[in-house]
């Protein structure tokens, strides 16, 4: 396994971002707030499903299943699977903004029964024994800065037989390119990664806590145009108005959309999908 540099987030930080840019980020990319996996020229909304569902494939989510979704948002996760799976979801964000936002949207849907969604440090999280069927977690785990212990706690929270479903922002394989190294920090602090670390790395920290990894797939290159997409959408003349008006975080935070491109296209970054299963 391999040492990945550490960049200190502030968990309040993280929740001021999710509070203060949701609604932009619902009004300009819409309720799922992801990668989009892209087949062929797919409009992002539709790739964005696409990652979705791929990743419940590969997960074979069982209807009716008790989903935690942790990092959820504003629900698009959680919505869904209710909907497709007839899921009984609980949404975990950091974010009060965000809360509201999901608990709305799944109102609108008359999923209230179905679907809840609580405030809540993931960092700080301690789990119930054997809760859930399946802990999915739609690329937050870059957050936490103690990625071992998060997923023992993962793995104590599901059900044997229960499976764990993860996509996650990664780096290259192996120890960092000296010329990968300004440009992996400015994406993490940009991004407010408490790390971002390698597939090796998540896979293993999977094993350490007990769980039988099914699927470890680096699917960067089908992930990749999501970033010229949100770099068209950092060119927006509106956004462009607002963005000198924002604090720095937000600005650098656009800033860095470019740097993503670079990234994926010289193969800097990767992007992880897991799925594990608690066998005992």
């Amino acid at each position: 396994m391999t040492s990945s540099p550490q960049y200190p987030v502030e968990t309040d930080h993280v929740r001021r971002h999710y509070d203060r840019l949701s609604i932009l980020y619902r009004l300009f990319w819409g309720e799922h707030l992801h990668h989009g996996y892209f087949e062929a020229n797919e409009s992002r909304e539709v790739a964005q499903i696409q990652l979705m569902e791929r990743l419940a494939e590969r997960a074979a989510i069982p209807d009716g299943a008790r989903v935690l979704d942790i990092g959820c948002g504003i629900g698009g996760s959680a919505i869904w699977l209710a909907e497709k799976f007839r899921c009984d979801v609980t949404g975990m964000t950091i974010s009060p903004v965000q809360a509201r936002m999901a608990s709305k949207r799944s109102a609108e849907r008359r999923l209230d029964e179905r679907v809840r969604f609580e405030i809540r440090d993931a960092n700080r999280w301690l789990p119930g024994a054997e809760r859930f069927d399946v802990v999915w977690i739609m690329e937050s785990s870059e957050h936490f800065p103690d990625k071992p212990d998060f997923f023992q706690r993962c793995a104590r929270a599901l059900k044997p037989g229960g499976t764990l479903a993860v996509c996650a922002w990664l780096r290259r394989e192996g120890p960092m390119r000296d010329d990968d190294r300004p440009l992996i920090a400015a994406i993490a602090k940009a991004m407010m990664s408490a790390s971002l670390d390698t597939l090796c790395d998540y896979r293993q920290w999977m094993r350490d806590a007990g769980l039988t990894v099914t699927a470890a797939e680096d699917i960067a290159q089908k992930v990749a145009p999501t970033w010229s997409h949100c770099a068209r959408i950092g060119a927006n003349p509106l956004v462009r108005l607002f963005l000198p008006l924002a604090g720095g975080p937000t600005r650098r935070f656009v800033r860095a959309f470019p740097l993503m491109v670079q990234a994926y296209a010289r193969g800097a970054m990767a992007f992880g999908l897991f799925v594990a299963r608690k066998t005992i």
